[in-house]
């Protein structure tokens, strides 16, 4: 299956049974709503599996299972019930890709053959503790949202309104020619940030252009602080692992735009 350019909320993550990849897919979901496209490696019958699945709010929607060994592809219910059992019996390694509804629209027309083969089944099918009953058609997604209630006035009234999630204070200290280039890359640094559990408060990014010795050109070397609280379950560490990770991918296609080496130097993170 095609997966779209999104950026992921988990690499080669262990679930260990089905209960931590319900987990996963519950939080997959809650991070942009409109669906998600996960990997997921694991055995049946110790023969290793490769699943795709591309899934909205509530059902699953594309599903394709890949023998590792022989290459053997599976598509639609065929390869729900390998994936299901997958699940079930043992460890799973999965990358987790939080979709936008757009692009749960546009992974269906990239897939539209998977999609057309297989039947739209509820995510409960997959992980029971998700949606109730195996058989019942409410989702994960479903089963949290509030159930939606006729009140009296006054009660309406006196309900007090949430408090507006606080605003991210960024700030850039970058030569001016590369100003929108460092703009643009922070925008997409805090939307990870909050992708993936950090409510960040405060975010500085330094950058500098440096000449290296011996006549071999110059680059530019960034630092970035963030500060903010975090949501996440996972620790400050893997936080700051995964942050960093993301900062040094973006700064390699940084690399490609501006016809420069983009380095960031260091990251801190404080929670």
């Amino acid at each position: 299956m095609k997966l779209p350019k999104v950026n992921p909320l988990e690499e080669n993550y262990l679930c260990l049974n089905k209960d931590e990849f319900a987990k996963l897919l519950r939080r997959t979901l809650e991070t942009d709503g409109g669906g998600a496209f996960f990997k997921v490696l694991g055995k049946v019958e110790g023969v290793p599996y490769y699943a795709t699945v591309l899934i909205d709010d509530q059902k699953i929607l594309a599903v394709e299972m890949q023998n590792v060994k022989s290459g053997e592809a599976l598509v639609g219910e065929p390869a729900f019930k390998v994936m299901r059992e997958m699940i079930d019996k043992g460890p799973t390694v999965v990358d987790a890709f939080p979709l936008s509804e757009v692009d749960v629209k546009m992974s269906i027309v990239d897939n539209i053959d998977i999609y057309n083969s297989t039947p739209k089944i509820p995510l409960s099918e997959l992980c029971p503790s998700l949606g109730g009953e195996p058989s019942s058609l409410t989702s994960a997604v479903e089963s949290d949202r509030p159930v939606s209630k006729s009140l009296p006035l006054e009660e309406k009234e006196s309900k007090p309104k949430p408090k507006p999630k606080p605003r991210t204070e960024f700030s850039l200290e970058v030569p001016s020619q590369l100003e929108p280039y460092f703009r643009a890359f922070g925008n997409r640094f805090v939307k990870y940030a909050k992708s993936i559990g950090i409510e960040p408060l405060k975010v500085k990014i330094v950058a500098k252009e440096v000449r290296y010795a011996l006549g071999a050109g110059s680059g530019v070397h960034a630092t970035i602080e963030v500060e903010g609280s975090s949501s996440s379950l996972l620790p400050p560490a893997r936080l700051q692992e995964n942050l960093e990770n993301f900062a040094y991918r973006e700064a390699a296609g940084l690399s490609e735009e501006l016809g420069k080496r983009v380095v960031v130097s260091s990251l801190t993170l404080k929670l």
